[in-house]
This record gives C-alpha cells, sequence and structure tokens, in this order.
C-alpha cells in the first residue's frame, strides 16, 4: 500500500471525525448540558465549558493533521515483508492502546482513582508505543497526571474520581 493511499484513508477518517465532532459542539452540548440563562462569568464557568473547550481542542489537532496532510507530498513505499511486519506490529499496539484504555476507564479510575489510575495508564501506553527506559516511563506520566491535576484541580476546580482505594 503505498503512502497516498494511507494518507488518503486518514484525510477521510478526519473528515468524518470533524464532522462527529462540529455534530457534537452544535448538537449533543446544547442539548445535554444545560446552562443556565442568568449564567455569568462572575458566577464560575458554564456547566458546557469543558465539553466545548475538549470539542474546539479536538477540531483544532484534527485540522492540524488534516492540513499536514495535504500541504505534504506523498511517497510511494515498496510493498515489501519488512513494511507489512511494521503494519502487524502498528496493529498490535493499536490493541494494546485500546485495551489499555478500557482497563483505565472501567477497572483502574473506579478502584485507583483518575491521578494514580492515570499514571498507570499513561506508563503503560508509553511502553506499548515502544519506550524502554525507566526515567521516561517514570516522568512522563508524572507530568501528565500534574499537568490534569494543576488544569482540572487548581485552575477549573473539578474534582476527579478518587477510587474505592482512597476514598472515603
Amino acid at each position: 500500500m503505498t503512502t497516498f493511499a494511507r494518507a488518503r484513508g486518514e484525510i477521510a477518517l478526519l473528515a468524518l471525525l470533524l464532522l462527529a465532532d462540529a455534530m457534537f459542539y452544535f448538537v449533543v452540548i446544547p442539548v445535554g448540558i444545560a446552562d443556565p440563562d442568568d449564567f455569568g462569568l462572575d458566577q464560575g464557568l458554564p456547566p458546557s465549558f469543558s465539553a466545548r473547550v475538549a470539542a474546539i481542542l479536538m477540531a483544532v489537532i484534527m485540522a492540524i493533521r488534516l492540513v499536514h496532510l495535504l500541504v505534504t507530498p506523498a511517497v510511494a513505499q515498496a510493498g515489501d515483508e519488512a513494511s507489512n511486519s511494521q503494519e502487524s506490529e502498528n496493529a498490535i499496539r493499536n490493541i494494546g492502546g485500546i485495551a489499555g484504555a478500557l482497563a483505565f476507564a472501567f477497572g483502574l479510575v473506579p478502584v485507583l482513582g483518575y491521578y494514580l489510575g492515570g499514571v498507570c495508564m499513561v506508563a503503560t501506553l508509553v511502553a506499548v508505543m515502544g519506550e524502554r527506559r525507566w526515567s521516561y516511563l517514570l516522568w512522563q506520566p508524572a507530568a501528565v497526571m500534574g499537568f490534569i491535576w494543576l488544569l482540572f484541580d487548581q485552575v477549573f476546580s473539578i474534582e476527579l474520581p478518587v477510587g474505592l482505594l482512597f476514598g472515603s
């Protein structure tokens, strides 16, 4: 398979995801999250704020990738055994990443809480992506969870789940 064919498939997927993100922003959020009519910034952030920020960030990231795919010329690849092996390895990594995310959502967060479960998940995903240096497997998850704690707990005053192990 050529790089151009892969890029064309990714462009189609990104267009579909951007459409789904727009539906989320313009339909799901207004219908699902009711903001009070007289709600002002002096009372804090409206309930739909974090959902809107997430939708906007997803759209920006996807748009950047879409522009990159459209601007960067595609180069043909030889369909040799090495590229098939790489595709197989990528498929296994994708399955591992999805399994790690599901374990995080349904197993780690309810028991360990968001922060400790998040450290475990990020460390697992970084390892699945091929990182083997222990220093990276320790500081990267800590930095990501530290940023999430700073953003949600300190800036937005949103308490994330603490889990059964640490809950009162």
